[in-house]
């Protein structure tokens, strides 16, 4: 059977009533906003010669699946390289490359592999294609952004002419779901292999079964897709004969370009923007279901960062309320943890993780008394932080100096570092370029449905998010258990007993959920207005309006 996972229902009208509060955000008057969450657009009516897309995150540094793991390089890649599952508009999965995935016992799942599917050169998908492009998520060389997904897995094999199965050491009941996103993409073994290091890049291009391809890309200006008339899915053929990513990470000028014309579309609109978006009749803004946070990270092994007295004292300085309302515009919620409840929505434990979540200490009110006096139990070597963020983004530039104001309250002070975005991307994978950091200003995203998806890479020792080198028995020993568990509730109350414990140490320093923001043109429409566009092909659906 296909393991689905669905949420809720498809709009959801939402009024956000939010009352300013001090603690760093500042006082600010209570304003009322109405939201209206939906999960998709309207359907495209015809095709479209050209689409023109931003990338407010800036250019990718590669389009290869096991080096995908950002905003950028998903929106583009996911179109190209497609998975064995996908992802729909509500978190809930269904068949992709691969027909059915069986879950035949604790420690096999079984790959049916869709027949009658091509690459873009006209050769068949195979198994071998398949095993190839799992398998190399386990090459300790290649440093796979995908690894952690397949850490429990010990062995990929061809068992049959369309079948690959998959065994594990340990039950791991996150990895089927996770075959929805990046970690289940397939590329073609042989073009890969004789591209080698070059795979993925602006020279060494790509082999996938998409149904766009790479047309062309120009480093430092533009990627272009252009359709593939071989699709293999003639009901997801795509509309737009080409469609053209350009690098757009300034925030103001993005809202200009949008505005004018210039450019058709964006996920990630700018929230500084938002009102006058809203208002323009060149095209329409909407929200949607998200999975996405804004955080502070903190970055450091050592130092203020490291201590979880200083972690909460900033979080309590911060009045998650005021933040939501100044920097989202209202169009977000304040989250007690980096793992929003959309990631568990379709469960059939979803109670369970419901308790659990609301367990959790609500601190979006700011209490400047709690977070003074954590700074004088800490009693830190240094008062002196650094935050770094990606240049050119002012909602993340906001949240650094929001950040900024609420470290000065009590007793600290924090000097904002602005990054390329490329090199702020690539702090997230290369600890040489955290050196001399304390926190960032980001944000963060579940691409595929789950709560263990977002959490281990976060808590468990070696973790490639683990930062802070953060080690509790208890959360190891249940997040362990979680991810072991055949049950849904088993597992739903072993996470829910490790997030209990990581949760107040503020490894991430949640702010808020950030609803999906999709601004189009008026001339084209079709586009996921959910977060669900991060992991699948989305702009297959793009046409005329």
């Amino acid at each position: 059977m296909i393991v689905r996972r669905k949420w809720a229902a498809p709009v959801l009208a939402l009024t956000l009533a939010t009352t300013g509060c001090g603690g760093g955000a500042g006082d600010k008057p209570a304003v009322a906003e109405t939201f209206e969450l939906t999960e998709t657009t309207p359907a495209a009516t015809g095709d479209v010669e050209s689409v023109t897309w931003a990338l407010p995150s800036g250019e990718p540094a590669s389009l290869d699946p096991a080096r995908t793991g950002d905003y950028s390089a998903n929106t583009v890649g996911t179109n190209l390289c497609e998975s064995l599952l996908r992802l729909n508009t509500d978190y809930s999965t269904s068949p992709g490359l691969a027909s059915e995935v069986t879950q035949r016992d604790a420690t096999t799942v079984v790959i049916t592999v869709r027949d009658k599917v091509t690459f873009w050169d006209g050769s068949p998908l195979t198994a071998e294609d398949v095993v190839y492009s799992l398998k190399r998520n386990l090459d300790p060389k290649l440093a796979s952004y995908s690894a952690h997904v397949f850490a429990n897995v010990a062995s990929i094999d061809k068992t049959g002419p369309l079948e690959v199965t998959v065994r594990f050491r340990t039950p791991d009941v996150q990895f089927v779901p996770d075959l929805a996103g990046v970690p289940g993409a397939i590329i073609q073994e042989r073009y890969a292999t004789k591209a080698a290091a070059a795979f993925g890049t602006a020279s060494g291009g790509l082999m996938c079964t998409g149904p766009f391809r790479l047309g062309g890309w120009q480093s430092g200006q533009k990627i272009t897709l252009k359709r593939n008339d071989n699709y293999w899915d003639a009901a997801r053929k795509a509309r737009a004969a080409t469609f053209q990513f350009v690098f757009l990470t300034d925030s103001s000028t993005l809202t200009s370009a949008l505005l004018s014309g210039e450019v058709d579309g964006v996920y990630g609109a700018p929230a500084g923007g938002m009102a006058t978006l809203r208002r323009t009749d060149a095209g329409k803004l909407y929200f949607g279901p998200s999975t996405e946070t804004v955080s502070l990270g903190a970055v450091a092994a050592e130092g203020p960062a490291a201590d979880p007295k200083i972690r909460q004292a900033l979080d309590l300085a911060i009045d998650k309320r005021s933040f939501v309302l100044s920097v989202l515009k209202g169009a977000g919620e304040p989250l007690k943890t980096f793992t929003p409840p959309l990631a568990w929505s379709g469960s059939p434990a979803k109670s369970v993780y419901d308790a659990g979540y609301a367990a959790l200490p609500d601190t979006s009110k700011a209490d400047l008394t709690r977070a003074k006096q954590l700074v004088t139990e800490a009693a830190p070597s240094r008062r002196d932080l650094v935050i770094a963020l990606p240049a050119g983004d002012q909602s993340l530039l906001q949240t650094a100096t929001i950040a900024q104001a609420a470290a000065q309250q009590i007793g600290l002070t924090m000097t904002i570092k602005q990054l390329q975005p490329a090199e702020f991307a690539g702090l997230f994978y290369d600890p040489t370029l955290r050196n001399g950091i304390d926190f960032i200003a980001t944000t963060g995203y579940l691409e595929v449905p789950g709560a263990l998806y977002y959490a281990p890479g976060f808590v468990l020792p070696g973790a490639p998010f683990n930062w802070t080198n953060y080690e509790d028995p208890d959360v190891t020993k249940n997040i362990g258990a979680a991810v072991s568990a055949t049950d849904p509730a088993a597992s739903a109350r072993a996470f829910v007993a490790a997030q209990a414990i990581y949760g107040p140490a503020k490894l991430q320093i949640t702010l808020a959920e950030s609803y999906n923001r999709l601004f189009l043109n008026k001339r084209i429409t079709g586009a996921p207005a959910s977060f669900s566009y991060i992991s699948s092909a989305w702009a297959a659906l793009v046409g005329t309006a």
